[in-house]
């Protein structure tokens, strides 16, 4: 649903739109420059391929979950089905977002079409006007933001408690090992298998939000771009001498219709005055 309350097809390719193809061919046709809608389709492309991608890490960690046969009666492995779980309701949301984003694009694409046809070429100097996608933008970009915050808490927070269990490991283990009269270990071991099983989830999060807030920023520094070129073009018009109405130019020329007449008497005159001479 889109801000007019109507709504578009957006399945599949942007590219593939009717109402994109049809705005690409008239801008192609009256010689204006279509890299600004180029761009915020192809950012939008990016913002699906980073879907993609932590669609496919969901897969593999659920494959991975599967063949962890040590934690297959654990507790942990509820807590990995949770997490991963949550990461698929994230994706879905921002799944819903982006096509929220792509039917505003093809609602803006079918507008200026037909105020084209309505007004003519003008209108293709504002695209950015038609182009009602920057709220839609700024909340999928503060969603990220949060999520990856968020993120980053838990990954620490996973981190933390493996480093503190493994340390406790060593001090039992060193314990042991003073009793037999064995040196203590210095060294404290590594975040093991599960944690790092426990951050996946989190990272492949973080991954696909920091991937769709860089194409959040790119889409809002290519509709400025239009907004600033269509505010240049605006300057340019105003630069320009106006051109006089029909009405105006009917006028001057009744004008000078009358300041004709108003000369031919004094030229009379003149001759005759002259053929006596």
């Amino acid at each position: 649903m889109n801000e007019n309350g109507t709504t578009a097809d957006t399945k599949g390719s942007l590219m593939e739109n009717e109402h994109v193809k049809e705005l690409f061919g008239i801008l192609q046709e009256n010689g204006k420059d279509a890299s600004g809608l180029s761009a915020l389709i192809n950012h939008v492309v990016g913002m699906e391929d980073f879907v993609v991608q932590a669609e496919h890490q969901i897969s593999c960690m659920k494959a991975q979950l599967d063949e962890m046969k040590e934690i297959q009666d654990h507790p942990i492995r509820n807590a990995l089905k949770k997490t991963i779980a949550a990461l698929e309701a994230k994706v879905a949301e921002i799944k819903t977002q982006i096509a929220e984003l792509k039917t505003n694009i093809v609602e803006g694409c079918k507008n200026t079409v037909a105020a084209f046809k309505e007004t003519g070429t003008a209108v293709l100097d504002k695209l950015a006007s038609f182009f009602r996608i920057k709220n839609c933008l700024q909340t999928i970009k503060n969603d990220t933001v949060k999520t990856v915050d968020r993120c980053d808490r838990d990954i620490a927070k996973i981190q933390n408690f493996s480093q503190e269990y493994h340390k406790a490991g060593r001090a039992l283990k060193n314990m042991v090992r003073m009793l037999i009269g064995k040196e203590p270990i210095d060294t404290v071991k590594e975040n093991g298998k599960l944690a790092t099983a426990l951050c996946a989830p989190y990272k492949a999060e973080k991954a696909c939000m920091l991937g769709i807030r860089r194409q959040c920023d790119k889409m809002i520094a290519a509709l400025n771009n239009l907004e600033k070129s269509a505010e240049a073009k605006r300057g340019e018009q105003a630069d320009k001498p106006k051109k006089p109405t029909m009405m105006e130019r009917l006028e001057a020329k009744k004008n000078e219709i009358k300041e004709r007449e108003r000369e031919a008497p004094t030229l009379d005159r003149t001759k005759k005055v002259q053929a006596e001479i």
